[in-house]
Formats: C-alpha cells, structure tokens, sequence
C-alpha cells in the first residue's frame, strides 16, 4: 500500500500543449500549457483530450479512468492532491479572485473555469459560456453580496458583444438600483466590454 503522500507518476512529460500534470491510480490532472489553451478555446474538451490520450498510447503508456483540468498547479501536487481533484466534481461556477468596489459598482474578478461543466453542451467543438449562465451568475454573485433577489422579472437592454471562453480572467461590473428594482450589470475582458444588460425584478409596492 502506498503512502497517502507519495509522488504522482509523471505522465505526458513532453506534450507542448502540457504545463503541468500528474496521474494516480484515479487518472489524471493537468494544467494546460498556453498552447493547449487555445487548442481547448479552438476544438474544445473532448478532441483536447482525444489527442493527449493518442500521444499517450505512442508512449505505451496505460489509459487513464479520468481526466480532469485545473486551472492552477499547486507549489507541491502530491498523490492525495490528484486525487483530491478527481474526486471533485467538475466546477459549475466562476473562481472569485478579487472583488473591491468602484464608485457605486461592486467589480468581481472571475476566472472562467477551464472545466466548467456547461462548455460540454455549449458547444462541445467550440466552448463558450452561455448566455444564460452569465445572468445567472450576475444575480447569483449580486445575491449574495448586495443583498439583492436571486432571480429577476425581466431582462433589459441585453448585449452580447464578445464571447467569454475557457480559463479567460474577467471583470463582472455589478450596480444595483434598489429603488427602481433592477440590477445593471457588464462583463469585461480588461478594456473590451464582453456582455451587458439590467436585470429587474418585480416591486413589492406596485
């Protein structure tokens, strides 16, 4: 039996599109290389790992049960990490890095996981965060922060300028107006506006 700290094996030591990976009895983690992010943001999951798992079978080296993307590597991933990983599931929400407050807005800094559950339907060939899901996570997070409802009545002035894809760092730009029950919010990508819109719910006086 061995020790609940041991070393992963190595696995895929020489693929370009790898940063970082290790693999237990479980299956494996890995953190994609530059390269391979813009083959997941091009082709998506499935032929990402079609290729990997093809480069591992030149290498005589056994298929895993599991595979799973991070989007950072830990200082030391040892074996209980790995599969600590695989043992969770696939992320359904943004990474919240930073959030601070501009003027009368609440500005979140999201990482858009790599491995977000929804890019398998949406669209499995080429991943892009569905619209829906950016609604929801506006309410979600404003929700939980600005004390405002968690679902809406109507959505206004809806833009999608740019599409949100895999691992991007984005700004989410919050600003409620209790008084007129609504929530405005806006995605962006450093200076690029990516989506837009106001969210309003229902007011209890009429």
């Amino acid at each position: 039996m061995s020790a609940p700290h041991a070393a992963p094996a190595p696995c895929l030591p020489d693929h370009p599109w790898v940063a970082h990976a290790g693999q237990t009895a479980a299956g494996i983690v890995l953190q994609l290389a530059d390269e391979g992010l813009a083959a997941l943001r091009t082709h998506g999951r499935q032929a990402v790992l079609r290729v990997l798992g093809e480069h591992r079978q030149a290498r005589a080296l056994a298929e895993p049960p599991a595979w799973r993307l991070v989007d950072a590597w830990p200082g030391h991933a040892d074996a209980r990490w790995i599969d600590g990983q695989l043992a969770q599931a696939r992320p359904s929400q943004p990474e919240v890095l930073d959030e601070q407050h501009v003027g009368d807005a609440l500005v979140l800094t999201l990482r858009i996981p790599v491995d977000l559950q929804q890019f398998d339907v949406h669209f499995p060939a080429l991943p892009i965060l569905p619209g829906v899901m950016q609604l929801d996570w506006a309410l979600a997070l404003a929700a939980t922060r600005l004390a405002t409802p968690t679902s809406c009545h109507r959505v206004d002035m809806l833009k999608f300028q740019r599409p949100l894809r895999p691992g991007q760092i984005v700004q989410l730009s919050l600003r409620p107006e209790v008084a007129m029950a609504r929530l405005h919010f806006g995605y962006a990508c450093g200076d690029v506006d990516c989506s837009s819109g106001r969210l309003a719910w229902e007011r209890l006086d009429g």
